[in-house]
């Protein structure tokens, strides 16, 4: 969440971010204890806020009163706004999720996806057909596109596998072997 509030709050930077939410434990604690006057808060953070001042100064202005429940038609502003953050924490928190998906490799659709690219989304006409010349490529080459990795990895003899196993078993061969010591003349 301290990314969040580096992006959005001006004024913020990565460390103080870090800072403030270790120190509040949350954004909500965090936008009640920051400085306003040295760091901006976006409305869309705030929008009860700004309906609660709106309120208060309509009550303030002498001479104007505001309208009774019989003058609104029996109908009370009670509609509170949902901060933007909320709105992005339960975007993440709560994402739909579909369980039973089969996703299978087919041949493109070439002409829909042709007039989709080109004709809806503004793509050059060139590069769209050279790539899906490329896709058309990929799926005649590969009958099951996606392998397992070890596909992609071969095992490859060691050119030098016979020497390495020839010195091998000379070592050993040396390390059983019986040491002989050499007796020595002292003068």
């Amino acid at each position: 969440m301290a990314d969040v509030i580096l992006f959005v709050v001006g004024g913020v930077g990565p460390k103080t971010a870090l800072k403030l939410i270790r120190e509040h434990g949350n954004i909500e604690k965090v936008i009640e204890t920051i400085d306003r006057k040295k760091f901006v808060v976006p409305e869309s953070w705030v929008p009860n806020e700004k309906k609660l001042d709106a309120q208060s100064d309509d009550d303030d202005e002498e001479g104007v009163e505001s309208p009774s429940k019989e003058e609104n038609n029996g109908i009370v502003d009670t509609e509170e706004l949902i901060p933007a953050y909320v709105q992005a924490r339960k975007l993440f928190n709560e994402h739909e999720v579909l369980n039973d998906i089969e996703l299978k490799w087919k041949p493109c659709q070439a002409e829909d996806l042709q007039k989709f690219l080109v004709d809806d989304m503004g793509f050059n006409v060139d590069r769209v057909k050279n790539n899906i010349e490329k896709l058309q490529a990929a799926y005649k080459a590969n009958s099951k596109p996606q392998t397992r990795m070890d596909s992609f990895f071969a095992v490859k003899a060691n050119p030098n596998a016979a020497k390495s196993a020839a010195k091998r078993k000379a070592d050993a061969a040396k390390a059983k072997a019986p040491v002989s010591k050499k007796k020595t003349k002292k003068h």
